[in-house]
């Protein structure tokens, strides 16, 4: 008797693209087997010979060890897939040429190699295949999508993305960028830490440009972006009516956790500011921070923001490093250098000697409380340590615009028509910019998006 002793095939995830992997056979000089491999999706078979899928049954047939190495290695190519793919290769020890498997490795005659990933989800399924059945022998998958979006609850925001600095290995889908990457796909810190490579393909660089749509709003910035801005989006089912409730039960409490915020509803009201406050996963009873009345078979829309559930939800992992943010800055028209103010216009028509009523080219953009920079502006009272004066309102219909200055310049100082002004305060643009580092691809699409509400303040100046 012949024995084959065992059976060696990588079994980790490949991507979409075209993969060879080698299959090798272990055992004594003579042993005798066959192999074939099934493409579990549509049942076909490899052709070892033609190196492609077909939907004949075929194997590749009574192949036996004959070198000294004791081992047989053959060559299989996977092809390029558009859809997730999963794939069985079996082993046959062919008995009748007198070969069996050790028992100590397989003991039976057919050997269906073992996925190594065993890890399971928090149901109990496997967390390949999302079932109780044991994983397929491969997976390969196709990419999938993280899109990367900021958002403000300001129909007068325009999200955009920002083109005049670079952003690093992403694409541009309209306001967005997405990044694409087969499920599974792993990166390792230390070897980035290392710079091995100069620019890993997991580290990604996003710059947004967020905008006034409405030209007679302004934006002002609150506080810099912070990761508790960031939020992803999952839904979930009402299962039953409620009224004036805190307690409400879901048809499913998967991917549901305290702290997520309840942020909309398929139908019916909202009480604002409701908080998920604890799940209990054997009811399906979820208690929120606020009472609601909710129609049975609705759907609710929930945030959890930060990063902590992000792998919980998506089986993805992510690091954002370098989050910054401000207004967008100026440079001055006449020199070309950059600035630190954050809008420039000039004085028009005549010049501002009495009263506080300011004509200017163009006041959208500027903002109530700006400060102000020109040539001939004092103080309240002219002393050099006074009040500034600031923008105390904006009318941007007249023609020209006109601002109102919170006082009248001092000391028949004057400002003269066509002279530079400078404002500091307030912008039609901001520049937001973080970096992402990915350590692992997960099973599902999604949006990560950073929340701009807690950061731009938007003033309507019409």
């Amino acid at each position: 008797m012949k024995f084959i002793n065992s059976v060696f095939f990588d079994t980790s995830s490949i991507s979409k693209t075209k993969t060879i992997k080698n299959l090798v056979v272990r055992g004594d000089i003579g042993a005798v087997f066959s192999v074939y491999i099934v493409r579990n999706n549509d049942n076909y078979y490899y052709n070892f010979v033609t190196k492609s899928f077909q939907a004949v049954p075929t194997r590749l047939l009574q192949q036996q060890i004959i070198n000294n190495n004791k081992l047989y290695s053959t060559r299989i190519l996977f092809p390029t897939v558009t859809a997730d793919k999963d794939y069985d290769v079996y082993v046959y020890a062919e008995s009748h040429f007198d070969t069996s498997f050790n028992n100590d490795f397989e003991k039976s005659l057919l050997y269906r190699v073992k996925n190594i990933d065993n890890r399971l989800n928090e149901d109990g399924t496997y967390y390949l295949n999302n079932n109780t059945r044991l994983p397929s022998s491969l997976y390969q998958y196709a990419d999938k999508t993280i899109t990367i979006s900021i958002t403000h609850s300001d129909s007068a925001v325009t999200e955009a993305v920002n083109t005049s600095k670079t952003n690093t290995n992403l694409n541009i889908s309209g306001a967005d960028f997405t990044f694409l990457k087969s499920r599974g796909k792993k990166y390792s810190s230390v070897t980035n830490r290392l710079s091995v490579v100069d620019n890993p393909e997991n580290k990604v660089t996003a710059n947004f440009l967020p905008a006034m749509g409405s030209a007679n709003h302004s934006m002002q910035f609150v506080r810099k972006p912070a990761l508790g801005d960031f939020f992803v989006i999952t839904t979930q089912t009402v299962n039953g009516a409620t009224s004036s409730s805190t307690n409400v039960i879901l048809d499913s409490v998967d991917n549901i956790y305290a702290g997520m915020k309840i942020h909309g509803v398929s139908s019916g009201s909202l009480t604002a500011n409701t908080y998920i406050t604890k799940v209990d996963r054997e009811t399906k009873l979820v208690t929120m921070s606020q009472s609601n009345s909710f129609a049975d078979g609705i759907t609710l829309t929930l945030r959890s923001y930060g990063l902590t559930n992000i792998y919980t939800l998506f089986k993805t992992r992510l690091k954002i490093n370098n989050l910054a943010g401000a207004l967008s800055t100026v440079t001055h028209p006449d020199t070309g250098q950059p600035t630190e103010f954050n809008f420039v216009t000039t004085k028009s028509t005549d010049n501002l000697t009495t009263g506080t009523n300011c004509k200017v080219t163009s006041s959208k953009g500027i903002g109530t409380n700006d400060t102000i920079f020109a040539a001939g502006l004092t103080t309240a009272d002219g002393s050099a340590d006074g009040t500034p004066i600031t923008v105390a309102g904006v009318d941007n219909a007249s023609s020209p615009n006109t601002i109102t200055l919170s006082a009248a310049l001092a000391n028949n100082s004057s400002i003269v028509e066509n002279t530079v002004m400078f404002f500091k305060g307030s912008s039609l643009t901001a520049e937001i910019s973080f970096d992402i580092e990915f350590y692992e691809i997960g099973d599902t699409n999604f949006t990560l998006f950073l929340d701009l509400d807690n950061i731009l303040t938007i003033t309507d100046e019409s």
